[in-house]
């Protein structure tokens, strides 16, 4: 152990301390992190507002659209991702799904614009036949096929990550609300 800490405190002395034993020491000791992180901006089938969502729980979900978006010739246009509570709703139970799912950083609300990035599909068009715009249609299909992501049944510009309906979502809110209270506002 002796050497151990020996060891520490000369590699300390060496390298820049505070990176080396804030990444050491995160790795033994993992505190309380916000899982809301920007996710990947070059990619480059998103277009719009910053993409900040749960990165455990949704950035899986964000490449797997991607993946459709680029078969599909598409482009997702982001308006709103992460949603940060005020101190005011920060107490209130929440019982709409997708109002939830945006305070867990695991919705986005989007459109489908085209290679060109013109728009291509907005919620009146998700709500009417797509025959005429194959692409869009194409993307939709393979959402409609995917289990793990839903559109908002109201709202067809809304998709949330599946859950069990059972899941108690609004505790997990709070503590994920509390986690991110020191995240920039974007």
């Amino acid at each position: 152990m002796n050497v151990f800490l020996l060891s520490l405190l000369f590699l300390s002395l060496t390298v820049n301390s505070s990176a080396f034993l804030g990444k050491f020491f995160s790795k033994i000791f993992p505190k309380n992190q916000c899982p809301i992180k920007l996710y990947n901006p070059k990619d480059s089938s998103f277009i719009g507002v910053k993409l900040y969502t749960n990165a455990d729980t949704f950035h899986p979900l964000l490449q797997t659209l991607s993946t459709y978006a680029k078969q599909c010739h598409v482009k997702i246009n982001i308006k709103r991702a992460f949603i940060q509570d005020h101190s005011t709703i920060s107490t209130i139970k929440l019982h709409d799904h997708s109002a939830l799912a945006f305070r867990l950083g695991e919705a986005i609300k989007f459109e489908l614009f085209d290679q060109d990035n013109k728009l291509l599909c907005n919620q009146l068009c998700m709500k009417k036949n797509l025959s005429h715009l194959p692409d869009a249609k194409c993307f939709l299909e393979k959402l409609a096929r995917n289990s793990d992501i839903q559109q908002d049944p109201m709202k067809p510009t809304i998709l949330m990550k599946r859950r069990k309906s059972n899941e108690s979502l609004d505790n997990i809110r709070k503590d994920l609300q509390n986690k991110c209270k020191t995240l920039a506002k974007f």
